[in-house]
């Protein structure tokens, strides 16, 4: 049974127009154990084929076990958005809701022909010499999620030292409670600092760069870094 309407599917091949470069996504997928895997599985089945640009691969972490070592995929449903080159960008759980909008953005940004971060973040990641690995734990019903979830995003896409993970947060209990998740989105950056709601991508940018030179033991939230410098 399909999941999206003609009308659903007709608006995503319009948005999909936008593309001008081929985008890889892999999905991961399992039947033991994940009871979400197949509406995932699913989803992308039927995006597959609105765009010969969308070029999607379908894997089993167990049966392509080095593919997935290779991908650090660690939990399913897993997609990976990228131009084919590097597997930065993750999803863990179900695209659906507001985070459907999630990917459909990522995709964009991939293929797409314009570069959507702002001057001042892009000079951040050109500076960067140290590693980020940003989490951002969303839900489908959350509607200031996908601002996050498409920075962390972005981020990972332009610097290769930029990890993200989309995590859909009901769907990983035992992720959420180890980071201490009682409202999304919650960006978690390198296990250490974290963002309570969606912010702009400047103050993102500027609360990181001073947390990284500050470089903290113990967990700190970002945005302290801001209110210090304007108190």
């Amino acid at each position: 049974m399909a999941i999206l309407s003609d009308s659903d599917a007709a608006e995503v091949t319009k948005i999909f127009g936008a593309l001008v470069r081929d985008v890889h996504v892999k999905v991961y997928t399992q039947k033991l154990e994940c009871p979400t895997c197949t509406d995932t599985e699913t989803i992308l089945r039927e995006l597959d084929g609105l765009s010969e640009r969308l070029k999607v691969s379908f894997l089993n972490p167990q049966t392509d076990s080095e593919d997935a070592r290779k991908d650090g995929v660690e939990r399913v449903p897993a997609i990976i958005v990228s131009d084919g080159t590097h597997s930065r960008v993750k999803f863990y759980g179900t695209p659906s809701g507001y985070e459907f909008s999630s990917l459909l953005t990522t995709i964009i940004d991939t293929g797409g022909s314009e570069e959507p971060l702002t001057e001042g973040t892009i000079q951040f990641l050109s500076d960067l010499d140290t590693d980020i690995l940003m989490q951002v734990f969303v839900t489908p019903t959350c509607p200031h999620c996908p601002g996050a979830a498409v920075l962390a995003s972005r981020m990972a896409r332009y610097n290769s030292r930029v990890r993200s993970e989309v995590i859909e947060a009901n769907e990983f209990p035992e992720l959420s409670r180890k980071f201490r998740v009682q409202g999304v989105p919650r960006t978690i950056v390198n296990g250490i600092f974290y963002v309570e709601g969606s912010i702009s991508e400047t103050m993102m940018t500027d609360a990181l760069k001073k947390g990284l030179e500050d470089a903290p033991s113990e967990e700190t939230n970002l945005l302290d870094y801001l209110r210090n410098e304007g108190g």
